[in-house]
């Protein structure tokens, strides 16, 4: 370390102790002083060892020409500081204590209160104080080892704290890799408030929207096995018993194959329904349309299927409402819900619908809502009625013979929409469907 370097660092711990000094220092000068003149040697000497106690340092006390007033002791190197009087009366001028850093040494002149100036003295161990570099030695290679040793041990701590979560974080991924859907990140990596933290906890929210896909991944081929088989174990049976038939039972027979295959047909058109929305293969391009046509286009048909089963559908509001997105989607979604109503729905009475323009917080929307009068769904179930092949239960004896199907198809989308869908049950009987849109400005002609 060069003299220059040396300077700098003395220089540096100097000011930074003085900087500590300044607070001390005056004060306890000023209250010795004042104690001495007030009530003799002893008294100073019992408040300095009071002090000596509490801070661990040696106090010491002169008068102006650097001879000891207590009965105390004091090194070569205090007593020689003490004579400094040249020394210490500049740094009083400059309100600063007379510093030794290197041998933890302060001292300060003050005036008492009659005028007399006294110094206060004290000494700590040097090794409190002293730079590192002069704890080493002055050779030069010693304190090149002493720094390297240094930055490699802080090296060592800096690449163990960034390596050791990412290690971790690596573990989890190839756990997950491997099937384990539950792995998650360690809580050491998640609570940590750096990137590497908010690394963490993203990459268990990832797991845990995988593991939510794959479950229901799963359920979904459950449930259409499950769907499948039933038709299925239908049409076998109906071909056992025709194979065996006579003549007069063979329509009878062959009638059953045709319903059990039509069966089968439409819940296959669903499920490929329900997969073309999820994927969003074949819906890239969206367009603006009247959406309050498309409603009233859906209510004239359904209409036409109620009323061949002794109901009807009727549109009670429509609002002039245009949104984005894909017209044959929706109407899709609309219909799936206006038949499932229509089927709840009791002889005699009305599948009502409204769509209402609403006005809120610059943001305008569409809301649709579409009521029956039947038995209404048991609250535990309003949200489940969206799954795929949830079914509910109906005292009123309506047709469920469905495969459950149509309104997670209207769920998925209205989702694809930037919408919502939900279902309550009216506060006089029947269910309400409610789905918000999005509108968009109506293009202009």
């Amino acid at each position: 370390m060069s003299l220059e370097t040396s300077s700098i660092l003395a220089n540096y711990y100097e000011t930074r102790w003085q900087g500590v000094l300044h607070t001390i220092m005056p004060m306890e000068a000023e209250k010795c002083a004042r104690i001495y003149e007030q009530s003799g040697k002893q008294a100073v000497q019992d408040y300095l060892d009071q002090l000596q106690a509490q801070k661990s340092v040696r106090f010491y006390f002169f008068d102006e020409d650097g001879n000891p007033l207590l009965d105390r002791g004091a090194p070569d190197l205090v007593l020689k500081l003490a004579k400094n009087k040249e020394a210490l009366e500049r740094t009083a001028h400059e309100n600063l204590s007379l510093v030794n850093p290197r041998q933890g040494l302060a001292m300060r002149l003050v005036p008492g209160p009659s005028g007399r100036k006294y110094i206060l003295a004290f000494q700590q161990s040097p090794t409190v104080i002293m730079p590192a570099s002069e704890a080493i030695g002055t050779h030069p290679y010693l304190r090149l080892l002493a720094i390297g040793l240094f930055g490699a041990v802080l090296c060592f701590l800096l690449t163990r704290h960034i390596t050791k979560p990412i290690s971790r974080l690596s573990e989890t991924a190839t756990s997950l890799a491997a099937g384990r859907l539950d792995s998650r990140v360690d809580h050491s990596v998640r609570n940590r408030y750096d990137e590497i933290g908010a690394l963490g906890r993203n990459f268990d929210r990832m797991a845990e929207e995988i593991e939510a896909l794959v479950n229901a991944q799963r359920d979904l081929l459950g449930d259409v096995s499950h769907e499948l088989r039933s038709p299925l174990a239908r049409l076998t049976v109906a071909l056992g018993l025709l194979q065996h038939a006579s003549p007069a039972e063979i329509s009878e027979y062959a009638s059953r194959i045709g319903i059990e295959a039509d069966r089968l047909d439409k819940l296959i058109g669903q499920l490929l329904t329900l997969t073309r929305i999820d994927s969003g293969v074949e819906f890239t391009r969206r367009e603006t349309f009247d959406l309050t046509n498309l409603v009233q286009e859906v209510a004239a048909d359904g209409n036409f299927e109620a009323q061949a089963k002794g109901r009807e559908v009727k549109v009670m509001q429509a609002d002039s409402s245009t949104t984005s997105g894909f017209p044959e989607m929706l109407r899709s979604a609309i219909e799936n819900v206006v038949r499932n109503a229509i089927r709840f729905a009791p002889a005699g009475t009305t599948v009502e619908m409204s769509l209402e323009r609403v006005n809120a917080d610059q943001d305008t929307s569409a809301v649709l809502k579409i009521r029956d009068h039947g038995p209404g769904v048991p609250p535990r179930l309003l949200t489940e009625i969206f799954r795929p092949f949830h079914r509910a239960s109906s005292d009123g004896g309506a047709d469920l013979q469905g495969a459950g199907l149509g309104l997670a198809i209207a769920e998925r989308a209205v989702r694809r929409h930037d919408g919502t869908i939900r279902a309550y049950n009216a506060s006089d009987g029947g269910l309400v469907v409610e789905i918000v849109l999005p509108t968009v400005s109506e293009p202009r002609p």
